[in-house]
Formats: structure tokens, sequence, C-alpha cells
């Protein structure tokens, strides 16, 4: 198989030109949106979920497991009474499953956003560990279509009925599709769904979704945004005003977004693209986010936006009940009174926005409206208190607008990336000497370099925040044991103290702090770019960063599509190997201790709490977050070290 991928035509390797690894720059090819690639993964929308099979354990693997479960589950409890996480897993806790999953959107490391192939958004995946199944329903696309014959029809475009028994909320919308004549299409970064006849008769539309997973590009690649053309084929005999609304609630999944403080505004930019941001005031020490949604206006589009309405709570403002029906009766927002921006949500409330883009399509004619989504998170913290940058930040900065300009260079731009991406796939979607499975899943697959837990660092030394470093200056005065006295050498001693804290804190300011780290940035020659440093999970919920006997075996995406991010997790590794830590950590495995990391040992990950600077830290758990077995012994890290 391997040949049959990597040499696909005469002077292609898979899809590239041989030599500097940069993609050919001979003109741009132009990709019709309405054109489904001849290989996809095909589901009705009407299908029925599956439920999915979880395995069980037999008696005698119940017995034989019993120890281990105790002493991980005893683990488990003191880490949470510590107020962690705890350990690098935890079987205890139930996930929630799905058979509907379809192409998830945004590049790679700055965050993931999940899509069902019904249109739902589910997964969050915005920062680290925190995975967020459940979809947000009003996060949506919807049509409404007002024919010259006097006929009108309205839909979401999913075909999901919310429990909102609200009489004001999204369960007021029509939720009309049924789905048996609509079919989803996947081939990753790309997703289509056909919508055949529904919810107008002599109507066929076709969503493509593209996100910016372009091999061999450490720019575009590392955006968080997607793009969302509508094309639109009036089959009817009569003229069709077509309304496509874009909605979108302000969270990051979960329950987020009844936090309270946020706020929306509305935003214009060059080139007809215009929308709306949602500023996300994150809780829980999270880093904030801002979405933007927005569209392309031109001579045969208009574009107006609904910068809020109420979703659910008590926030004062335009219901998401009035919300649609403006649309369904004006069309567009263009009557409604709306202020540029919105005041903070109230805690409880959940609020969105809306972007409706508006065409006239004759009898017999095609056009096409284009949407699209973006981010910004800038940045990326652990729980150890470290703090990074995203890659992405190199070329849009680190403030929350950046999501305004990501929008809409993803909508002026993503022509340049899907003729990159087609020329990409299409040698291999081609080659008859493949069975038709084969390709699918070799494209599908790649997922979870957006969907694993990934992040991309702008490969530069974590922030250096007072803020951070001040927490570990705190005096905590219980810890002095000073006795009320008149003794003022006991105060010379809490003076000694504090100034010995202070020289250490400055200390850390003037110390760069990726000595003696596995930075593998410092092993970069002279010349050599920067990419950056890059992380996945070796599941979503086993959170481990970079298991090396499993990326041995899961490098081949990398090293093909992205050789540069493959040398810079080898080199973190590299730099790793020359760690030592003697301190002895205990094994849930069999109770024993076991020697930490011994100098020359390819360490098993790169971290958890704390990536690339666990060993220096406290030694106290370094990559030893796999401490349920002595990976030391292990045969394939050995060979791996000596390779």
């Amino acid at each position: 198989m391997t040949d049959s991928l990597a040499f696909s035509g005469d002077m292609l390797i898979d899809g590239f030109d041989e030599g500097e690894g940069e993609f050919r720059k001979h003109g741009e090819v132009k990709v019709d949106p309405v054109k489904l690639p001849s290989l996809t993964w095909q589901r009705k929308l009407n299908c029925d979920d599956i439920s999915l099979s979880e395995f069980s354990l037999k008696l005698k693997e119940m017995v034989s497991l019993a120890p281990l479960g105790f002493r991980l589950w005893r683990f488990l409890q003191e880490e949470k009474a510590k107020g962690k996480d705890g350990l690098f897993i935890n079987p205890f806790i139930k996930r929630i499953y799905s058979s509907c999953q379809g192409v998830p959107i945004g590049g790679m490391g700055a965050g993931s956003i999940g899509r069902s192939f019904k249109g739902e958004f589910l997964r969050w995946q915005i920062f680290p560990r925190i995975c967020e199944d459940t979809p947000v329903l009003a996060n949506q696309f919807s049509i409404f279509v007002r024919r010259s014959n006097g006929e009108n029809y309205s839909t979401v475009l999913c075909p999901r009925t919310p429990n909102d028994s609200a009489a004001c909320g999204i369960g007021s919308w029509d939720w009309n599709l049924g789905g048996q004549n609509c079919t989803y299409h996947a081939l990753f970064p790309r997703a289509w769904t056909v919508y055949e006849g529904e919810p107008d008769p002599e109507l066929r539309v076709v969503c493509r979704q593209i996100s910016p997973f372009i091999p061999h590009n450490y720019k575009e690649s590392s955006l968080p945004t997607a793009v969302f053309t509508f094309t639109v084929h009036n089959l009817g005999k009569t003229s069709a005003d077509v309304t496509l609304l874009f909605t979108w609630a302000n969270s990051a999944g979960g329950d987020s977004g009844i936090s309270g403080h946020h706020f929306n505004s509305k935003f214009r930019m060059e080139d007809g693209v215009q929308g709306v941001l949602l500023h996300h005031m994150t809780s829980k020490e999270r880093p904030s986010v801002t979405f933007a949604i927005a569209a392309e206006a031109n001579d045969t589009v208009h574009v107006s936006e609904c910068p809020f309405f109420v979703i659910s709570g008590d926030s004062q403002g335009i219901t998401a009940k009035d919300m649609w029906n403006e649309v369904k009766k004006n069309g567009s927002f263009d009557h409604l009174q709306s202020e540029e921006m919105s005041m903070p949500s109230d805690p409880g409330s959940l609020v969105g926005a809306a972007v409706a883009a508006s065409l006239t399509i004759p009898a017999d004619d095609v056009k096409s409206v284009t949407f699209s989504l973006a981010w910004a998170c800038p940045e990326i913290n652990f729980a150890s208190g470290r703090t990074y940058h995203r890659r992405y930040t190199k070329f849009y900065g680190t403030t929350g607008h950046a999501a305004a300009k990501i929008a809409h260079d993803a909508i002026q731009e993503h022509t340049q990336w899907e003729s990159q991406i087609e020329e990409w796939q299409k040698p291999i979607i081609e080659d008859k000497r493949l069975p038709e499975w084969y390709p699918i899943t070799l494209f599908n697959e790649l997922y979870y370099l957006n969907a694993g837990g990934t992040i991309w660092t702008d490969g530069l030394p974590p922030v250096q925040k007072l803020s951070t470093i001040g927490k570990r200056f705190s005096i905590d005065r219980s810890s002095l044991d000073v006795k009320v006295s008149a003794d003022p050498t006991q105060s010379d001693d809490t003076a000694v103290l504090i100034l010995e804290r202070m020289g250490s804190v400055l200390d850390e300011l003037q110390t760069p702090v990726s000595v003696n780290a596995a930075v593998g940035t410092n092993l970069l020659q002279k010349g050599e770019e920067n990419v950056g440093q890059f992380l996945y999970l070796e599941g979503i919920e086993y959170y481990m960063c970079n298991t090396y006997d499993v990326h041995f075996y899961a490098s081949f995406a990398l090293t093909m599509l992205f050789p540069e991010l493959e040398l810079s997790i080898q080199r973190d590794f590299a730099a790793a190997v020359m760690m030592h830590d003697p301190s002895k950590r205990l094994l849930l495995d069999d109770g024993m201790s076991a020697t930490r990391k011994v100098l020359g040992a390819v360490p098993h990950d790169i971290g958890m709490d704390d990536p690339w600077f666990e060993v220096i830290k406290s030694l106290s758990k370094l990559f030893g977050h796999l401490c349920i077995w002595q990976w030391l012994s292990w045969i394939n890290l050995i060979r791996m070290g000596m390779g």
C-alpha cells in the first residue's frame, strides 16, 4: 500500500512535487463546489443513530484487574481531594459517543469543533483536554424560500428537533427537514451536504464545507476557521427569493454559554465581508475566545445581521422566535433595529447572533452564497500555569478581533485552499490500483490531526505572566512557623525568606525557561525555520501528549504531509532523552516503585499537565503519567531510542 500511496503519478509524491516540499506554484485550478469527488463516505440525513456497543470484561478478567482497578480508583480519589484532575485517564467517567460524527472544522492545533452528518456542531475542543460532546443546537444553517407564485418554505437544515419547551426559544423555529432526500458526503478536510428538493421540491441546494488542512502549508493549516459555500439551483419555472441564515450561540460548548457576561458586536471588512463577533468571557480560568460568523456580500447577495438574540434565560433583547420570524417575514434583518454592540448577557442566559444572506434566483439558474466561521483563542493554558500562544497568532496577533480577519481571509482564499487540496487528493482517489474503501479511509482518518486534542504553538517559550509568578511568590504565613514574639531575629528571618523568594522570582524572569526542558526548538540549526511545537493526545479521554509508542506507528501522516512538524516532535524527544529523574514513583499495576526516568531512555510521552517542562518542575510527575506500568522496559521504546 505504501507504494500506491507514495507514487500515484510519475512526477508526484502524495500529490506534490518532489524537491523543496512546497506545493506547486502553477496556475490555480478552479474547483466546482457542486462537483463531488468520485469517492466519498456517504450517509442519508434521516439515517438512524446506531447505538455503539461497549466492550465488557469476562469474570476472569475482572478478578485479574480488580487490584489495579482499586488502586486506580483510590489514586483518583486522592487527586480529586487535592483539587487535581488526577491520572492521565479516568475509566470511571462515561463519555457520550455518537455514530453521527462527520468531518470536523478548523485547521490544526487551534481548537476543533466537530460536525455531525446531520448538521449539528458538537464535540467542542477549544481548550486543552476539554471535550464537550453535546451539540449546541442553536448553531445552524437554515433556508427560507419565497416564490413569485406565492409558495413559501422555511426550515432549519438539520433533521433534529430540539427538546426546547420555551415558547420563544429555538424550538419555535421551523424544524421541517425530513432528510430522506438529503445526502452527506465526507472526504476530509471537505464535506458536502446535498439537499434534493427539501424543503422546496424545485430547489437543489449543495453545502460545501472546507477547512484549511493543506499539506506542506504551515500557515493556513494552523487557522481556526472553516468556509461553507451554498450553491442553490432553481429547477422551477418561477424565480425564487432565497435567504440562507447562519445562527451561532455565544458558547464554547457544554454549559459555558450560560456563565454570563458574553456580548456580541457587528463587524464589516473589505471585499463585502460582514458579520458578527461573539465575545465569549470564559469561566473556570480558561482563556477567552471570540467567534466570528460572516458572509460575503456582492452584486447578487445581500447580507444583513442580527447581532444579538436571546436563546434562553432572562436577558433583555429580541428572542430566538422573534429573530426567526423577522427573517421569515422580511427575508433579511434590514428592518431590525439593533445596536452595533450588545449589552453583556446575564448569568443563566444563552445568547446568540445571526447572519442572513439574501438573493433572488431566476428560473433554471444557479447562484452561490459563502459563509465563514472563525474563532480566536490565542492562549493555551496548561494545569501547571504555563501559557503559550498558538501558531496562528504568528500571522494574526493575539487579540480576539483576529477572528474577523481570519473569517475574511478564509472567504477570500478558500478557493486556493481547495485547489491545493484537490491536487493533493485527486491522484490517489483516481488510482485504480486501490480498492474504493482505501482512499476514503486514508483521507477521513486524518481528522485526528484536527480533532485529536491537537495543539500547535508559535514555537516561542511560554508567556511569562506576572499573575502566574505572583501565585508562586505569595507567602503562606501559616507555613512560616513564626510565633508572636518581641524577638527581632524572628522578624529578620521572615524578611530574609521574603527576599529569597523575590530573588528566585527575578531569576525566573531572567533565565530562559527552555533551559533543561524537552524543548526541541533549542536544537534548531542556524537558518532552520521554527514552525512551532505540536502536541496531540493518544485519545480524547487519554490525556498524555505525543505518546511515543503510538506516534511511532501514527507518524506516517505527519511525515508525508507535514514533515516539519514531524521533525519538531522528534527534536522534542531528542531533548527529552538527555533528561534524568532518579526519583521513585508508585506503579498502580503491582504497587511497587520504579525509577521515573533514566538518562538515555526514550520517554513514553512528552507530558500532560506541563508538556516539555515537567522534568524540571517538581520531578513528581514528569513523563511518568503512565504510572500504571514500568515503561522503561518496553521493547518498542528501546528500539525507537536506538533508531
